[in-house]
């Protein structure tokens, strides 16, 4: 960008020079960076069955300079006016917030920054593991391939599955992933299969109630064959929502690092001691994943690489005015779903703030909402007569690969109890 604000154009280079490798054009990136600061709310942890905390909420501030660096003077001040060290919303109240908002906004609008916002509901979630976990065929032999890997049809299992749940059959589920000795994991997975299997009744559709039946009969009868036990915390935390939130804001961040053309510097968590072991190896498996791009069944592309080259560093937030602005906006889009109606101030922050956002709503309304424009859109195309034959042939043909696989656990697992 010149002084005058107008792009700069890049210069013009002999062919041999365009024809650099990946690295040399990340070595040409690297002067152009990008930052992010990110808190959450709504603890989880052992409180995922906490009626009074059913979401779990993080946000991220993004912006194309070291916000801290160039900023922290300005959100002291504005600190100092409420004579406080360092803003936290939650103690400060939305009263006080209010009396300094427009500062705030100010700053914001001289920062530029871009945001992500998302939302875990921890019953979706709940539910979300129960499919993960019992319906993947590679784990499942009685689930045909398409019920779990064809999206669609598995956000419908997931929204059948939360039909059949409760708070008391969820908590047979829990223990299966949480637990460390494998004899009592797969105790609880049986105890959890069976009760389920209770309530079968209740699903309508008799296509379906065979496909969920068929699936915990054989994990009851099978619990071996699951991945259960998570020898360390770090794995056991990998099932809880805030991997979900982290993951998503990473998605987030990952976005707006293409969309600004600069690489992922630093990104700065909130100091928190129960997950900062696991939010470090999720950083650290998304940045050097392979870049790979995967086509997914219905041709959606995957890359699973995301931030590559960028570093995570945790920090108190009375040493990051990063992580202030972001505590303030989190509070406030957290407070705003609770449903009182923010003062006007406050309400204008969170406009600018929701106006520059990426969003995601990992909840029974977000994904039902996504869910029923897909099948809205499938059911408004009328098949040709050639495609209609085409699935039905996957079809059987999905069913003959189902049944070849419970057949080959079922010698496989006889012989080796034969073994001894």
């Amino acid at each position: 960008m010149n002084a005058d604000g107008t792009t700069r154009a890049r210069p013009k280079l002999p062919l041999l020079v365009l024809m650099r490798t990946a690295a040399e054009d990340l070595i040409w990136r690297r002067g152009k960076a990008m930052h992010a600061y990110v808190d959450e709310t709504g603890n989880t942890g052992a409180a995922i069955f906490d009626a009074a905390q059913p979401l779990f909420i993080t946000a991220a501030m993004m912006t194309r300079n070291d916000f801290d660096a160039r900023f922290s003077a300005e959100v002291a001040a504005v600190a100092a006016r409420l004579g406080v060290e360092e803003l936290h919303a939650a103690d400060l109240g939305v009263g006080r917030i209010e009396e300094v908002a427009a500062d705030l906004l100010a700053i914001l609008r001289r920062a530029g920054p871009a945001f992500a916002l998302s939302r875990v509901e921890k019953g979706y979630h709940l539910a979300g593991k129960v499919v993960d976990t019992l319906f993947d065929p590679s784990d499942n032999r009685a689930v045909a391939w398409q019920f779990y890997n064809l999206r669609p049809l598995r956000m419908l299992l997931v929204f059948q599955v939360a039909e059949l749940l409760d708070e008391p059959l969820a908590r047979l589920f829990w223990p299966a992933l949480m637990e460390k000795r494998r004899d009592r994991a797969e105790a609880a997975l049986v105890a959890f299969c069976r009760g389920l299997a209770e309530r079968l009744v209740r699903i309508d559709d008799s296509r379906l109630r065979k496909v969920v039946g068929d699936a915990l009969q054989w994990a009851a009868d099978n619990p071996e064959s699951f991945f259960l036990v998570s020898d360390d915390r770090r794995q056991r935390n990998g099932h809880m929502p805030n991997m979900v939130g982290f993951g998503n804001l990473i998605g987030a961040i990952e976005s707006q690092s293409n969309r600004w053309n600069r690489r992922v510097d630093t990104i700065v968590h909130d100091r928190q001691s129960e997950f900062e072991q696991s939010l470090k190896f999720w950083h650290q498996m998304f940045a050097n994943a392979k870049a790979d791009v995967a086509t997914l069944p219905l041709g959606e592309k995957l890359v699973l690489r995301k931030v590559f080259g960028s570093t995570l560093r945790m920090s108190a937030g009375a040493d990051s005015a990063g992580i202030q602005m972001t505590d303030v906006v989190l509070w406030l889009f957290a407070r705003s779903l609770k449903g009182p109606e923010l003062p006007p101030r406050c309400g204008r922050l969170l406009t600018y703030v929701q106006s520059r956002a990426y969003q995601n709503d990992f909840s029974f309304i977000g994904v039902g909402t996504d869910l029923v424009r897909t099948l809205d859109e499938a059911y408004a195309r009328d098949p040709s007569i050639r495609a209609y034959e085409r699935a039905v042939g996957v079809g059987r043909e999905s069913e003959a690969r189902r049944l070849q696989a419970m057949r080959e656990y079922a010698e496989a697992k006889a012989a080796r109890e034969m073994d001894g």
